[in-house]
């Protein structure tokens, strides 16, 4: 959070990627378990839509939700809420009330990579079409349904993970100049 808010401060960050992993089974609404953020590094913050995404000029976080829930508030509601920061994700129709529910966190500014996609009569809305697309990834999505209060989490549900904000800052770039 130092990093981002530091980032912003200092003007070069603009946007971050949002994901969140919740768990739903056997509860009524569900709770937050893992938060990732993706972000540019500043020296390489271009946006070149001719050639493949430059995946190697971000920065890609995991925040254990469970342990560190009590200080989320304090540490990420301020840029959630910072009009001046893009929060690009995915299909956030889940993940916008949960993090009002649980962390009391507001999102301002956001774009959506899925309502854009619905808005571009894309074929599909889904991650899995855009990554492909923009990204050439052929997403892996064995964890989708995973439990994600399960800690420490193995490497493969940490990539898992990773993957679902990596590339979205590269995918917002491609989808506003379409």
């Amino acid at each position: 959070a130092q990093r981002i808010t530091q980032g912003q401060v200092d003007g070069e960050i603009n946007e971050i990627a949002l994901d969140l992993e919740a768990h739903s089974h056997r509860t009524f609404a569900g709770f937050v378990c893992l938060i990732q953020l993706s972000i540019r590094r500043p020296e390489k913050n271009n946006a070149d839509s001719s050639g493949p995404p430059d995946i190697s000029s971000g920065y890609d976080f995991l925040i254990d939700a469970l342990t560190l829930r009590h200080v989320i508030p304090a540490h990420l509601g301020s840029i959630f809420a910072n009009p001046n920061i893009v929060k690009v994700m995915h299909g956030a129709d889940s993940d916008i009330p949960w993090l009002q529910r649980d962390f009391g966190c507001y999102i301002v500014n956001l774009f959506d990579t899925g309502r854009a996609s619905r808005m571009l009569s894309f074929p599909s809305a889904g991650l899995a079409y855009l990554l492909r697309k923009y990204a050439g990834v052929d997403p892996d999505k064995t964890h989708q349904l995973s439990d994600w209060r399960r800690r420490p989490l193995p490497e493969d549900m940490r990539a898992y993970a990773v993957s679902d904000t990596r590339y979205l800052l590269d995918i917002y770039d491609r989808l506003r100049v379409t």
